[in-house]
């Protein structure tokens, strides 16, 4: 009998199969002789106490024959990992007149692939930016060289602007059921399978490297199409139904159902989707800074003085929140990435951004989180549908001008922010291009920077280490979401042109890998169940 044991307490030196073993024969009041593990369901590390940490997991164990389940726990159903076949599930065959093109290959586009190939559907992608491998090397050579390729770069390329970051894989949104499959395609292509039981799943952009090349390798073994350096610069409409796209101002390839999967940083689709009257709308983002500290300061503050070197839990994770009704503003922390770096993410010339990044094992000297603040609709200053992204802009021509246009970040140590004057010497960070001082209130809009004035005033209080001569700020960082809403109803479509499907982050809708994965699973399901429904009529 394979039975479900929730929330057994392991003390984190202890943490092992052998210790999950005996905690369940104590639960059970059975010998550990008798029982067999079989699999991990979950497992998160409760740091409550700083005397004494564990991991709290749930696992499901094989008793002997005859056991008596007299206290009722729940017999496990599902599939051991060696009984697993580990293949993409092949769905049922959905008939269409012509192959789907799927503009952008970022976590939204690769996962519309794998769903229509899911239904024998094989589809034509165009992806703007380089292959991962290509794509790596182009990021190496402007941060030696100082020369951006805006085509391919932190945003643009195969695998999106997620495959650079800390590779998280957990999301805010409530579609559990979808994001268990993310992660188990994540898994199949070649991510750990402790993803799959982790509370907050990551990878890192390392290890995400290498499942973005396995999943194109597989789309394409498939019978899938890739096109790369493949912008798209127009949308072919006809009668009010999308016929097809043009790439790079001269092909035009036709199709009846195209998926645009353009990421939040697409600012010349976005214009071009506006022109041709493609309704859209503006979002409301958040900006602000990156905060950086030594990793040990992290720790110290998060695991105490017993936990703060124990290499077993990793670095340090933290999150934080403020609001102020006065302001009508929020601040809070935003992709940390422990034992990480920060990085250039910008991908016009002129325009600083920053994000940041983490490898699989989080080993950097630093840990940096964005902190960013709530805007609205109204601090855009217009009316127009673009006039987010005008904002961003703004902000980042400041962040460029402020160092002189080198590409170097403007810094600003966090005490010397809060007091109003310039630093005089930056405090060590991890951004590779180097540092220059700068003030951040000649950057970001005033209400930000007293935002942020204000949640640091706060958060001292309970957390003086965070909010001290440790930490420095690098900016600008400006590209949280997207500042753009394509409009579409519930089935996923555009609000008034026929078979043309925003999803992911470009499509303002989703935010983040997990979740732009989601949205694009659940947007070809409902235009395959839509097209099926026409074809049938």
């Amino acid at each position: 009998m394979n039975l479900i044991i929730r929330n057994l307490r392991i003390p984190v030196e202890k943490d092992g199969i052998d210790e999950y073993v005996k905690a369940a024969s104590h639960r059970l009041k059975v010998k550990e002789t008798t029982l067999k593990f079989r699999k991990i369901l979950s497992k998160s590390l409760d740091t409550s106490s700083i005397e004494q940490f564990y991991y709290e997991i749930s696992i499901v164990i094989s008793t002997a024959d005859g056991f008596d389940n007299k206290e009722n726990y729940p017999v496990y159903t599902g599939t051991m990992e060696a009984d697993r076949k580990m293949s993409y599930p092949v769905g049922q065959s959905t008939r269409i007149r012509e192959r789907p093109i799927i503009v952008g290959f970022g976590p939204a586009g690769m996962f519309a692939a794998l769903e229509l190939l899911d239904h024998e559907i094989t589809p034509v992608i165009f992806e703007r930016g380089k292959m991962i491998e290509e794509r790596s090397l182009d990021v190496q050579r402007f941060i030696k060289d100082r020369e951006l390729n805006p085509e391919s770069n932190i945003q643009f390329g195969e695998g999106g602007a997620g495959s650079y970051s800390d590779g998280k894989l957990f999301s805010r949104v409530n579609n559990s059921g979808y994001a268990d499959r993310v992660l188990k395609t994540f898994i199949k292509f070649g991510a750990p399978g402790e993803i799959g039981y982790m509370r907050k799943p990551h990878v890192g952009t390392d290890v995400l490297c290498g499942i973005v090349r396995n999943i194109r390798n597989h789309i394409l073994e498939r019978g899938g199409e890739i096109h790369y350096g493949s912008r798209m610069t127009d949308i072919l409409i006809s009668n009010g139904k999308v016929s097809g796209i043009v790439i790079n101002g001269k092909k035009e390839y036709h199709s009846s159902i195209v998926y645009l999967a353009v990421g939040h940083s697409a600012r010349d689709t976005f214009e071009m989707i506006h022109k041709k009257g493609i309704t859209v709308e503006q979002k409301p983002i958040s900006v602000g800074v990156r905060v950086e500290h030594p990793v040990e300061t992290i720790n110290l503050i998060r695991y105490g003085d017993k936990y703060k070197d124990f290499h077993g839990i990793g670095a340090a994770n933290y999150s934080f929140t403020y609001t102020n009704r006065e302001m009508g503003r929020g601040v809070y922390t935003f992709c940390m990435c422990p034992g990480g770096e920060v990085i250039n993410a910008s991908s016009e010339n002129g325009m600083m951004v920053v994000n940041g990044m983490s490898y699989s094992q989080r080993s950097s000297a630093f840990s940096n989180a964005a902190i960013v603040v709530t805007c609205h609709r109204s601090d855009y200053k217009s009316t127009d549908p673009l006039a987010g992204i005008e904002f961003q802009k703004h902000i980042e021509r400041k962040a460029f001008e402020a160092v002189g246009g080198s590409w170097e970040v403007p810094a600003q140590n966090l005490m010397d922010f809060l007091d109003g004057r310039t630093s005089n010497r930056l405090n060590s960070n991890s951004y590779r291009m180097g540092a220059v001082t700068a003030n951040m209130n000649d950057i970001l809009p005033q209400f930000v920077c007293k935002a942020l004035l204000a949640a640091f005033s706060t958060w001292k209080e309970d957390y003086p280490l965070f909010v001290s001569d440790h930490a420095i700020l690098l900016g600008a960082e400006t590209r949280t979401s997207s500042p753009v809403r394509i409009k579409r109803n519930a089935t996923y479509e555009s609000v008034n042109v026929k078979n043309l499907y925003p999803i992911g982050e470009g499509s303002g809708y989703a935010g983040g890998i997990t979740s732009s994965a989601a949205d694009a699973m659940k947007a070809v399901a409902g235009s395959l169940s839509a097209m099926g429904a026409t074809q049938a009529g």
